[in-house]
């Protein structure tokens, strides 16, 4: 009897402590069913309403990953996603926007991965997060 063929095993996913994201949505019903949604999928979640609020996140944190709304109270997103990549190299931002004009408008900053639609399909986020990792 010949034994079964071998599989290698997926490769593990990285501990949340390692996969910090910054999460700035205004709506605050979505910005917590968001972090649930993210935290389930092994991130480690810090939320903001606002450009202020993760600014001050992004002081005291370091994050590999943010997910940044593009209209929010105090600013831009798109401004935001940039002012932080421009701190933070190694970060990988996806915008979204339920706004279609936002998605139309000039491409996005650099460090910015994708543009995704509201309602988000945060496996779409994180498929982007995961391959913008498996290529750092």
């Amino acid at each position: 009897m010949s034994a079964a063929p071998t599989r290698s095993a997926p490769a593990p996913e990285a501990p949340a402590a390692q996969r910090p994201l910054l999460l700035v949505e205004d709506d605050a019903p979505l910005r917590q069913m968001l972090s649930w949604d993210l935290a389930d999928l092994g991130y480690d979640i810090a939320a903001a309403a606002g450009c202020a609020e993760a600014r001050r996140l992004a002081a005291r944190q370091s994050f590999r990953f943010a997910l940044i709304d593009v209209h929010l109270p105090d600013g831009d997103g798109r401004d935001l996603a940039a002012e932080l990549a421009g701190r933070l190299p190694d970060l990988r931002v996806v915008l979204m926007s339920g706004d279609e004009r936002a998605r139309a408008a000039p491409p996005p900053p650099c460090g910015v991965l994708a543009f995704l639609a509201k309602p988000v399909d945060l496996d779409s986020a994180h498929r982007v997060f995961t391959a913008a990792s498996s290529i750092l």
